[in-house]
């Protein structure tokens, strides 16, 4: 839950903060994808929240969240009267409905879904459109609410694949079978496996972290728990690049996989299971946590934050400049219907994506991959062809203040301290720095480094809401021993001036 209090904000805070949250919501759908919400939630005073969604096609979608929520849609495009929502009960345990969480679904098929809940039960149905008798429910290991899942991967009828917190693996070939048609594979560890992904029953990545609550000034690490047999339980466990826990992850296909981290940060594998040397960390462009990804292809993959953002790639394996980021839910909010936490993501061709969210709220797109806008008209006075030109506000950044060009040093390091701001602000939602040779990291102003003795040069850019990134500032500057002629300096003249 540590994750859903971070991911739930403030209402607005007053008419000129809203003022340039709207500003800044302008920009980010200027020739970006269209995303429509749907209110799923017939009761506006039950905003449950929606943990996972999956779609067969864009004919049939399925969403899962608090209070054994489940909501299925035929036309998920529509409005909020395409949605059925039913109340799965409660289950064999005591609790409130808030604490009786479905936290994932998939659909292999219109005629298969399978859900888990944080109280370690499994929901399946063969007519996810039938009110909640049509749902079974199954205590597949008998730990009851000590098991705790978080995930589950079925990539076809025949084969599924759940997470949970406690180091377990829970596979079966007959997901409708009832409890003795699961398998449990106990991995060693505190390890918390959040989200998993199966290529097929040969390939499945869970991602996770290590559950390190006795060292907490540390943090957690991030986890993978992979498998090219995981019917055979046999799995291997390596730490991640990325820091304090991972949360969802894809795996379209066996050569490539894709997760994100609590620090905003995206991870790829193209060989999933050849441990944590084979995955790759890419800065994320300002995301708070990236909760869950889903990928149509290889090559269109869509991840989700708890901040209201969406990013999409055509070349996921790439770089940070292969990523689009758009913000769907911009902060302030105008109410507190409009909570930006996004937890769930589906899309089952590039021409349709799903995503569950805070307050029982479902976003929809039809162009998510599509990021176009029409060229202007050239010279000859002739139409231009349609390009890919982003019509949004490029952000822009100014040092307002940092150390001196020569800085004297007496001990073996100094602190340096870089302010900066936005000149156009109402376009800005972060910022990257970085210090001579080593990544652009998320920042604030001021920023502070630890610098020895030598030449530095820092540089800082702003991030619009869009994802579009502004130029980069610099400010260089070195470090050295102090002289008896006062400031450092390269050359020390001789004392008669010859």
């Amino acid at each position: 839950m540590e994750g859903l209090r971070r991911g739930i904000r403030i209402r607005a805070f007053g008419a000129l903060c809203v003022f340039f949250g709207l500003m800044a919501f302008g920009a980010a759908t200027a020739g970006a994808a269209e995303w429509g919400d749907r209110q799923l939630m017939a009761d506006t005073s039950d905003r449950l929240p929606l943990f996972g969604i999956d779609c067969v096609s864009a004919q049939l979608c399925v969403t899962v969240g608090g209070g054994n929520t489940i909501g299925s849609s035929t036309n998920p495009t529509g409005d909020a009267t395409a949605w059925k929502v039913v109340y799965a009960g409660s289950g064999p345990y005591p609790g409130s409905p808030n604490q009786r969480q479905i936290r994932g679904v998939d659909c292999p098929s219109a005629q298969l879904c399978v859900a888990v809940t944080f109280e370690g039960l499994i929901y399946t149905t063969t007519n996810p459109t039938r009110d909640a008798p049509a749902w079974q429910v199954t205590d597949v290991d008998g730990e009851g609410p000590n098991t705790h899942f978080y995930g589950i991967s079925c990539p076809s009828p025949s084969f599924c694949a759940a997470s949970a917190g406690e180091a377990k693996i829970l596979t079966s070939t007959n997901p409708t079978g009832g409890a003795g048609a699961w398998t449990t594979t106990q991995l060693p560890g505190p390890l918390e496996l959040r989200g998993i992904s199966c290529a097929s029953a040969a390939l499945c990545v869970a991602v996770g972290d290590d559950g390190d609550n006795i060292r907490p000034e540390v943090g957690d690490q991030a986890v993978v728990a992979s498998s090219s047999n995981p019917l055979g339980g046999e799995w291997s466990v390596a730490p991640l690049p990325g820091r304090q826990s991972a949360y969802g992850v894809a795996c379209p296909s066996a050569q490539f996989c894709v997760s994100g981290d609590t620090l905003g940060n995206l991870l790829v594998a193209s060989n999933p299971t050849g441990g944590s040397g084979a995955w790759r960390e890419i800065d994320g462009g300002g995301s708070v946590q990236i909760t869950d990804v889903d990928c149509a292809s290889p090559s269109l993959c869509l991840a989700i934050d708890n901040n209201g953002d969406v990013l999409t790639s055509t070349e996921p394996d790439g770089g940070p400049g292969d990523w689009t980021f758009t913000n769907i839910v911009p902060f302030p909010f105008v109410d507190e219907t409009q909570l930006n936490a996004f937890w769930g993501a589906s899309c089952p061709s590039r021409s349709f994506c799903a995503i569950s969210a805070m307050a029982g709220t479902v976003f929809t797109s039809t162009n998510t991959f599509e990021v176009t806008a029409p060229v202007p008209v050239s010279n000859s006075g002739k139409k231009g062809k349609k390009g890919k030109k982003k019509l949004v506000k490029r952000p822009r950044v100014q040092i307002a203040s940092g150390p001196p060009p020569a800085v004297e040093i007496r001990t073996r390091k100094v602190t340096v301290r870089f302010r900066f701001f936005a000149r156009n602000h109402a376009f800005v939602r972060g910022y990257l720095c970085k210090l001579d040779k080593r990544s652009f990291k998320r920042c604030r102003s001021p920023k502070p480094y630890r610098v020895g003795l030598g030449r530095h040069v820092f540089r800082v850019r702003a991030i619009g809401f869009s994802g579009l990134r502004g130029r980069v500032e610099t400010r260089r500057f070195k470090v050295c021993r102090p002289t008896e002629y006062g400031m450092c300096v390269r050359h020390i003249p001789p004392p008669n001036g010859g």
